[in-house]
């Protein structure tokens, strides 16, 4: 490839990322049209690899097509169910397979990251633990070795698109849940590892179900 394909290829994927970010941080209403000229500008870059992003976010279900333009996705009770049910069965299926060959330095630290942050929260640092846990599943997904499995996860943006939301359960709740899922994974026990994660993502389904007035889309 000559070094013009490379630098297209390099805008492309950042305006992809930039607008993603965007999107998942909610710098677009729901109900409000994106304009792609102000878009440009900010971006500072052409229409072109503006649009192919847009397409590809859509693809994933992060943006609306309409006759008069794109917007962002609103997620519905419907639509978070969907992508809890997705994780629970995408991540569990991960923990399996990863078990028997994760290192040991990744173990470690992902058992240090949720100890540090419920101290942490402990002393009132109320983001520390969001963002243990999104590092937590991030580092699942990363750390799967089977092709396939790690597209599923990649081109879904289950993990991402869940979890723009915040999270759902408290830490106290939930910290035991990923020590144990954690110690599963230590034992070299995929299958355990496997029903412990999507026992615990299918919790925060039956929280979503019930109607909860903390949660809010």
């Amino acid at each position: 490839m000559n070094n013009i394909g490379v630098v297209k290829d390099t805008l492309d994927q950042t305006v992809y990322l930039r607008l993603r970010e965007m999107i998942i941080n909610g710098e677009f209403p729901p109900d409000q049209l994106i304009i792609q000229n102000q878009l440009t500008e900010t971006l500072g870059v052409s229409r072109t690899p503006l649009r192919k992003a847009m397409a590809e976010l859509e693809m994933e279900g992060l943006l609306n097509r309409t006759s008069k333009g794109w917007y962002a996705k609103k997620f519905t009770l419907e639509d978070m169910i969907s992508v809890f049910e997705l994780r629970a069965v995408l991540e569990g299926l991960a923990c399996r397979l990863l078990t028997p060959v994760i290192e040991d330095e990744k173990i470690v630290y992902m058992r240090a990251i949720f100890q540090s942050a419920y101290q942490k929260r402990q002393e009132h640092d109320k983001d520390a633990y969001y963002l243990a846990d999104k590092k937590f599943h991030n580092l699942i997904a990363s750390e799967t070795k089977d092709f396939y499995l790690s597209k599923s996860l990649e081109s879904c943006k289950v993990i991402q698109t869940s979890l723009t939301q915040g999270l759902y359960r408290s830490p106290d709740e939930t910290y035991p849940e990923h020590m144990a899922i954690i110690d599963a994974i230590e034992k070299k026990d995929g299958d355990l590892a496997e029903e412990l994660m999507r026992n615990h993502i299918r919790a925060t389904i039956a929280v979503l179900k019930s109607g909860d007035s903390s949660i809010h889309f």
